[in-house]
């Protein structure tokens, strides 16, 4: 039950939402969230979604703060327990834009019914149309990316909405033939990947990390995971790139090594922009070229929830942002060549001390936009 539900007047463009909750009952959940939708349908959910007991007691919940593009909102608690997502009565509203103020108001939006208690709700973003598996053409409406300013178009999106992945768009394993196994990219990791660790379901991308002895060219690794790629189906040279990710943790920190790039065809030479990865339990941003590998890592935590990792690539500079705060920026060696897409849950058996097995990647969307 929902005792309390309000959001917070905007403060240098960050909205925070809070809610008091309580149970007719003691109950586990996997997590607590307050969920948003854009007038279009587009989820914007709160960062800090947490594991917690609810009991008869009110038990108070505070989101972390983002920003949001100018429009108008509903938003809910929405919760996740045996696997399931579901939401919760009421539904308010507010509105976000220059100048405005979070207006919280206890009618739901006619174009948005109010959820039932029973009404499942992933906090999985879907911000725009994704086009069927056999069109080729860049979504014609997205939502802007996160916190990175300017006027874009979106060239690419996949919400993951369907039952199964879309093959227009991806690849399920790494340069390797239709259904195999194949070895990792990098030597270090500690698994293959196999097609069968790639799953579409609840509107997430799953990428199941398992332990799994799986031989590949002769090498046998302990465990086998999954990843996905858009080499050969979308290429992009500058533009901005986001995911809306679900990391893997241990205790408060990111487990394993999952990860969100870019790669172009012939390493490092068209160079490596790395939007995220989970190195020692931190959240870390690299551009690889032949001039080397800056890079560095977000404070905070960012594992246990849901949040968006981005980049904005131009002519010179790469510019990371994560929940919509810029983290780091980095100004050499920038290649300028075509790169693909990529997520993976690997592993590294040298961060024996984050390591999780088995380890579930959820990625809500990937989109990618350009001037």
């Amino acid at each position: 039950m929902v005792d309390s539900l309000s959001v917070s007047a905007p403060t240098d463009g960050q909205i925070k939402a809070t809610a008091t909750v309580h149970g007719t009952r003691t109950v586990k959940l996997q997590a607590l969230t307050v969920a948003v939708r854009s007038a279009n349908g587009g989820h914007y959910d709160f960062p800090g979604a947490t594991a917690t007991t609810l009991g008869t007691k009110p038990t108070k919940y505070t989101s972390g703060s983002r920003a949001f593009p100018a429009g108008t909102y509903t938003y809910f608690v929405a919760y996740k327990s045996h696997d399931t997502w579901r939401s919760l009565s009421p539904v308010k509203s507010f509105t976000s834009g220059t100048g405005s103020t979070a207006t919280p108001t206890p009618t739901p939006t006619a174009s948005t019914p109010a959820p039932t208690p029973t009404q499942t709700a992933s906090p999985a973003p879907t911000a725009t149309p994704t086009p069927s598996a056999t069109s080729s053409a860049p979504p014609t409406s997205a939502a802007a990316p996160v916190g990175i300013a300017g006027s874009w178009r979106p060239v690419f999106s996949d919400e993951f909405n369907g039952t199964g992945l879309d093959g227009s768009k991806w690849n399920p394993n790494w340069f390797g033939c239709s259904g195999c196994d194949t070895k990792p990219p990098n030597s270090a990791e500690g698994s293959a990947y196999s097609p069968s660790q790639v799953t579409v379901s609840d509107g997430s991308l799953h990428l199941k990390l398992i332990q799994k002895p799986t031989t590949v060219s002769g090498k046998t690794y302990p465990n086998v995971s999954g990843l996905v790629t858009s080499n050969g189906k979308a290429q992009f040279t500058y533009g901005a790139f986001e995911a809306r990710i679900y990391t893997p943790s241990s205790g408060t920190q990111m487990a394993n090594w999952p990860s969100f790039w870019l790669d172009g065809q012939n390493w490092p030479t068209d160079g490596e922009l790395d939007v995220l990865e989970g190195l020692g339990g931190s959240a870390c941003y690299h551009f690889h070229s032949t001039a080397g590998g800056p890079g560095g890592c977000a404070s905070g935590n960012y594992s246990g929830g849901w949040h968006t990792f981005g980049a904005e690539w131009k002519q010179g500079s790469v510019t990371y942002y994560y929940d919509g705060k810029q983290v780091g920026q980095i100004t050499s060696g920038i290649t300028s060549a075509p790169m693909y897409l990529i997520l993976n849950n690997a592993i590294n058996p040298s961060h024996s001390g984050t390591n999780v097995v088995p380890a579930d990647m959820m990625v809500d969307y990937v989109r990618a936009w350009q001037h």
